[in-house]
């Protein structure tokens, strides 16, 4: 390989290498960090077995301190599983999510944060309401439910989306030029293949994270494993459609570039020079006869 073939070589493999830096910050930006996907994961959370398990234990308790009657009751239990599901209730709970969220990406000192016990206590009434009407309007009579979640030592990323914005900006334009700078050095159809190749491999990390890591997760034990599932996928609805997009460019770009005929794709190199034109002298045609058995001349006979 020539020293040009190296060059560009070396400028296309850090080339992609910024472009990985910047897809990963987009992500973290647009994904880790962005509000609405924190609202979306919160619904997901919520339809999460384990966490609601969680918040059906931790209301119990609480209706157990402020109604002593209703302690043991077997409509209770059912009431509140359905009650989680109430839109109220997945709303006041996203609300929460969000103030944690936020609380990250702040200097904010607080540790415990509140669901609205006034949607928790109003749903709660919908649904004890027509089997029993005395402890659902003794749940309106008593304080709302308190139900909190307590997120310990919260970490602190202050303008982290800025941070990552930007990182994904100056990325994508060192990509760029890199690998612009590398096919004007080799510019074959075989390097714009390897460009394509490059492009289809900025799929291979998401797919892997967010489509077939909750699969892995979904069959495996415990509660950690069935949230960080259900987050991934919906973090996945944000990534997965890019990551389609890579693969499907990148697959492209390299199929059309190895499918072309060679004279064309290799833009800067010429071809085989043409034939020059013959300039000697007109060949004199062959007289007519057998080709293998010459004609006895007279000269000859004599």
């Amino acid at each position: 390989m020539t020293g040009s073939g190296v060059a560009a070589r070396t400028l296309l493999v850090v080339g992609f290498l910024a472009a990985w830096f910047g897809y990963d910050a987009w992500i973290v930006s647009h994904v880790v960090l962005d509000p609405g996907t924190t609202r979306s994961a919160a619904h997901a959370l919520l339809g999460s077995a384990t966490v609601r398990s969680s918040l059906a234990d931790t209301i119990t308790a609480q209706i157990d301190r402020q109604l002593p009657a209703a302690t043991n009751d077997p409509r209770v239990g059912p009431a509140i599983t359905e009650a989680l599901r109430d839109p109220r209730v997945e709303a006041a709970f996203a609300d929460t999510i969000a103030q944690i969220h936020q609380a990250v990406l702040s200097d904010t000192s607080a540790t415990s944060f509140r669901i609205d016990g006034r949607a928790l206590t109003n749903a709660l009434h919908d649904e004890i309401a027509p089997t029993d009407p005395q402890l659902a309007a003794q749940l309106l009579q008593a304080p709302p439910l308190d139900v909190s979640i307590s997120s310990g030592d919260l970490p602190h990323v202050h303008a982290a989306r800025p941070t990552a914005d930007v990182i994904t900006v100056l990325a994508t334009l060192a990509a760029l030029l890199l690998v612009a700078a590398s096919l004007l050095l080799r510019h074959d159809r075989r390097a714009v293949a390897q460009v394509g190749r490059r492009v289809a491999y900025l799929a291979a990390m998401p797919l892997v994270v967010f489509e077939v890591v909750p699969r892995v997760l979904t069959h495996a034990s415990g509660d950690a494993p069935q949230i960080a599932a259900a987050l991934l996928r919906v973090y996945g609805s944000r990534v997965l459609p890019s990551a389609i997009a890579f693969a499907v460019v990148g697959g492209a770009i390299a199929i059309a570039a190895l499918a072309w005929p060679r004279n064309v794709t290799d833009f800067g190199r010429a071809g085989p020079p043409p034939s020059s034109p013959f300039n000697g002298p007109t060949p004199t045609p062959r007289p007519p006869g057998r080709p293998d058995r010459p004609e006895i001349t007279e000269r000859l006979y004599l």
